[in-house]
């Protein structure tokens, strides 16, 4: 709803177990990035956490460990409202998660069972989740910010972030240097062309930083 008003939104990152924590985070933040790349975090966990308070308020993510179906499948049904896809390799990548996050018709996800009958109980949830649900790819290699307008033309992509770290490692250049700012400009240009939200994983792209004005998801 935030970005739908062109607000901005941000997250806190939650790495390791802790349902308590996570409650507290969720009332201070629009969404709560659960880290499943870089953790050693079970699916389980996650579940457990979202469901100790599924209206504390952040919208729960998971930043998945790769875009298969069956990764893909377990996250939405523990009951995550958007996944976050990181090293996105090309356009049909970008395709088959925003496919495998959602039912049919334009989905392939199956109807099988999951803690969202809980969490969203009386929300006609297989009826309205297809839109409520969130895709984002993160673009973190120069090949595929050569890639940005088929990634960001991609159907069913809703936000396309800058994964900026791994960015500045894969290129050799500094987040200040001229030909990295070159680069998030070129993603940037592709997402606002083919009307997805933009953003950049780092909180001083808050202000300071190009086109930061523009970053609508932190």
């Amino acid at each position: 709803e935030l970005l739908f008003q062109d607000k901005q939104i941000t997250s806190y990152t939650i790495s390791t177990y802790n349902a308590d924590f996570y409650c507290e985070v969720a009332r201070h933040y629009d969404y709560v990035w659960f880290e499943m790349q870089h953790s050693t975090m079970s699916y389980d966990e996650v579940r457990r956490m979202i469901a100790a308070c599924p209206r504390a308020g952040a919208a729960p993510f998971v930043r998945m460990p790769d875009a298969f179906e069956s990764s893909i499948q377990k996250a939405t049904d523990l009951g995550a409202l958007g996944i976050i896809v990181p090293t996105v390799v090309d356009a049909l990548e970008a395709r088959d998660a925003a496919r495998f996050s959602r039912y049919p018709p334009f989905g392939r996800r199956s109807a099988g069972g999951g803690a969202y009958g809980q969490l969203y109980a009386g929300l006609n949830y297989r009826a309205t989740i297809n839109d409520n649900m969130l895709v984002t790819v993160m673009i973190e290699t120069l090949e595929r910010v050569a890639m940005a307008q088929e990634i960001a033309a991609t159907h069913g992509v809703d936000v396309v972030i800058i994964g900026n770290n791994d960015l500045s490692s894969f290129s050799g250049w500094n987040q200040n240097d001229p030909r990295y700012q070159d680069a998030i400009i070129k993603v940037h240009d592709a997402a606002l062309k083919y009307g997805k939200y933009f953003g950049n994983a780092g909180q001083q792209y808050l202000n300071g930083y190009t086109v930061s004005a523009d970053t609508r998801m932190v």
